[in-house]
């Protein structure tokens, strides 16, 4: 193999390594659990719908964008859409710059979801209905994660009786 070739690879290699490095993606179910639950989310029967619908739209990746058929984008870990943000500078619904919901900060991305969810209700986001509801299969997954079974919602609402 040619000394030009191999740096090519190298050089590409090291791009990706960057990129991946620079993308926060939360590698498991867990690290984003973890996060959430850090950040200020409730712990109760939603956390595990929260998981799914980040898993569905955006595959636990912070810098997500998407530009649908009509122009109009969605940003980050929520997949929020533009008119709950401005582009440049503070505003939308949320008050928020578009850009900021693609960086590793993840607290204000929630705050606006939560602000979604609580006008909405999850239906707002297509993939929960079709991907999400009716279905407690990562609520009951979330809950093997170490350190967390034993915040399970049930279990403190059961311990809470007494």
């Amino acid at each position: 193999m040619s000394r030009v070739m191999w740096s090519a690879r190298v050089f590409v290699f090291i791009c990706f390594v960057l990129y991946v490095a620079s993308a926060k993606r939360f590698e498991t179910r867990c690290k984003l659990v973890r996060e959430l639950l850090k950040i200020g989310m409730p712990n109760d029967m939603f956390l595990g719908q929260w998981v799914c619908l980040i898993e569905k739209v955006s595959n636990r990746e912070t810098t997500a964008l998407t530009t649908k058929s009509n122009g109009k984008k969605a940003y980050g870990l929520y997949q929020i859409p533009s008119e709950w943000c401005k582009e440049g500078k503070r505003g939308g619904r949320c008050n928020i710059k578009c850009e900021d919901l693609l960086n590793d900060d993840i607290r204000d991305d929630t705050a606006c979801a939560l602000k979604i969810m609580e006008e909405h209700g999850f239906q707002y986001w297509p993939l929960w209905t079709t991907r999400c509801k009716n279905d407690n299969f990562i609520t009951n997954e979330i809950y093997k994660c170490p350190d967390l079974n034993r915040l399970s919602p049930e279990r403190s609402l059961f311990l809470n009786q007494g």
